[in-house]
């Protein structure tokens, strides 16, 4: 049969292989888990789609879109036409009346392109976002679906200028854009649901990915409950395809990584889950919750860092930086089980594995460290992101040095989670993060740009600065509910009121309330006639006289926070704390916030029956 050629080009039309050949447009020998031409030529394998294959890790990175990837306002409808050869399927793929059978799908579409896609990953680029998703919504009803829900709610979420009004979907009315959004929504379910019977690879695959979208989606919302139902409906499937391998580290910390046969696509939805799941550990670490022993999730079981010469990439340095979270999280587990051990011979010999593990993390961290500094100090390392500016560079390298100062704070104080007073020893590590979160805002406001994937300064809640990947919340948020040196405390809290923003789990105006009225229930009274300035430039350090107060009292701090919120979306927050008074008995007490009203209420005042030994 006489093959079609390309008048215009004068090749032969390539039909299938891998996403690489495709872009090419030279024959592929779709060769598994990598082509042979791919792997011989120095390349990425792209592979075949949500349909497996891919790899080749020592192949350049030459992703056809990583170039635009940092100016998304280059790419347009058209080249996401372009970008369906990477998603290579053994069955014809989708309609794209999928996607284009209207109006407002085709806007919010291309708005996911444009706008979506690129923003929500944050300062750390994954490949999930920025390679994955669009090619498999232009073939997967279910996950076309649920982006344009998404493209829906992040489009409905930000201030829309004026030479924009006028475009289809904008300008609809609310119960018009909600009922866009849950339509959509609802075909989305419906197209699992065809999938649901089968266990094949690829129906996992597009549960997984629809199911990452779906949390996205909740978060952007303000539904937290929905979100971690789906994150844990996720994590479920992922145990059910059994391309996961369980390895308990020393400390007595279990960590899932991919199994070695696997390839690019799974890797991509591993590391995608993992972020999430990350999140939501920081989120729970501060509070006495008793939650299930952490899990630590990521895409490969990473070398030591001693063996490690010199980071070769952002990501590389932050895949440890990652793992040392969770290992000082796992810690901070362990001790707060410790503790509620009765004494016995056990519980004394498990203390000397704790101050063990602890100190291998404090080498980790001064090992990380050392590695970072090098690399930072490498000249050819701007030169593998060269999409940055000067500025975003610096940006990146400071968000990595916040969450390592984070870091270095949990790693001293992990194994005492009953003693406040332990930060007390600290003040400098607190203060060293923030004047890094200062200069983080320095740089955006010489750019006037995001402070964190997408942060702009403003007092309105601001979806455009809405990511779905850590920024800086987590680590000011420690800092302002850790840290009891009065000007340290407030500023920090100040720049969350700055930043009105979410970042996953993490929302900026609930996150500084909490912080606020925490530090307000220990600080009454307690500087009064002090002479205490409040009206300090947000952009100024703290000078040695704003560090001379007195530090809070124990008896004023509180103590086994947990936090509860609730509503969908979220209206409400319920705030419970414990309090030890002079006679060395705890009190409970607890509050609610209302974010309609914004208030606190008092729940229940502390009776007989709330006292505590």
């Amino acid at each position: 049969m006489e093959r079609k050629v390309d008048r215009q080009r004068g090749k032969p039309r390539v039909k299938s292989g891998c996403g690489t050949c495709k872009i090419r447009k030279v024959k592929c020998d779709e060769s598994r888990p990598a082509c042979q031409r791919c792997i011989t030529t120095g390349r990425v394998c792209e592979g075949y789609g949500i349909w497996g294959g891919g790899g080749n890790r020592y192949g350049p990175d030459r992703h056809p879109f990583n170039k635009t990837a940092r100016n998304p306002s280059r790419q347009g409808i058209a080249n996401v036409q372009a970008c369906s050869a990477i998603s290579v399927v053994p069955r014809a793929p989708a309609s794209t009346s999928v996607l284009v059978s209207g109006e407002k799908e085709i806007s919010c579409f291309e708005w996911f392109v444009n706008r979506t896609a690129p923003k929500l990953p944050g300062t750390f680029s994954s490949r999930f976002w920025n390679t994955l998703i669009i090619p498999a919504s232009l073939n997967e009803p279910a996950i076309s679906h649920a982006v344009l829900a998404l493209s829906s709610v992040h489009k409905r979420g930000i201030a829309i200028p004026d030479s924009q009004r006028n475009d289809p979907g904008v300008d609809a009315a609310p119960g018009e854009q909600e009922e866009f959004i849950l339509q959509h929504f609802a075909k989305a379910i419906s197209s699992l649901a065809l999938h649901s019977s089968s266990k094949d690879r690829a129906s996992f695959r597009i549960a997984l990915i629809t199911c990452i979208v779906f949390v996205c989606l909740d978060y952007l919302r303000g539904e937290l409950q929905t979100a971690l139902l789906h994150l844990r409906h996720g994590l479920r499937i992922l145990g059910q395809m059994q391309i996961l391998s369980c390895n308990t580290n020393e400390d007595g910390s279990r960590v899932l990584c991919l199994k070695q046969s696997r390839d690019l696509t799974d890797e991509w939805i591993v590391e995608a889950f993992s972020r999430l799941n990350l999140q939501v550990q920081l989120f729970r670490h501060p509070f006495h919750h008793h939650h299930p022993y952490p899990v630590i999730l990521q895409v490969v079981a990473l070398p030591d860092l001693e063996t490690i010469v010199a980071f070769t990439s952002i990501k590389e340095a932050w895949e440890h930086m990652t793992h040392i979270l969770n290992r000082v999280m796992s810690l901070t587990h362990q001790a707060r089980e410790r503790e509620r051990m009765t004494p016995s011979p056990h519980r004394e010999e498990s203390i000397d594995n704790l101050l063990q593990h602890q100190q291998t993390t404090r080498r980790s961290l001064s090992r990380w460290s050392h590695l970072f500094d090098a690399f930072q100090g490498n000249s050819s390392a701007e030169e593998r992101v060269p999409s940055f500016s000067q500025e975003e560079l610096e940006t990146v390298h400071l968000s990595l040095r916040v969450h390592h100062t984070m870091a270095s704070i949990m790693a001293e104080t992990c194994l005492q989670p009953g003693d406040e007073s332990v930060f007390d020893s600290h003040t400098s590590l607190f203060l060293l993060l923030l004047k890094q979160s200062a200069r983080m805002s320095t740089l955006a406001e010489l750019r006037n740009q995001p402070v964190v994937g997408g942060i702009f300064l403003g007092k309105p809640f601001n979806m455009s600065g809405s990511v779905v990947d850590l920024g800086w919340i987590a680590p000011l948020y420690y800092t302002a509910i850790k840290c009891r040196v009065h000007r340290i405390r407030l500023q920090a809290i100040r720049f969350l009121e700055s930043q009105p923003h979410r970042e996953g789990i993490w929302d900026a105006r609930i996150t500084s309330c909490i912080a606020r009225k925490i530090m307000r229930i220990e600080e009454q009274g307690l500087y009064e006639g002090d002479g205490i300035q409040d009206d300090f430039s947000l952009g100024d350090a703290p000078q040695a006289q704003d560090l001379g107060f007195k530090v809070v009292p124990e008896y004023h701090r509180v103590s086994d926070v947990q936090v509860v919120m609730s509503g969908a979306p979220m209206d409400k927050v319920l705030l419970s704390w414990k309090r030890k008074h002079h006679d060395n008995r705890y009190r409970l007490f607890s509050q609610e916030y209302d974010l309609q009203s914004q208030r606190w209420t008092e729940l229940c005042p502390p009776g007989p029956e709330d006292v505590y030994l």
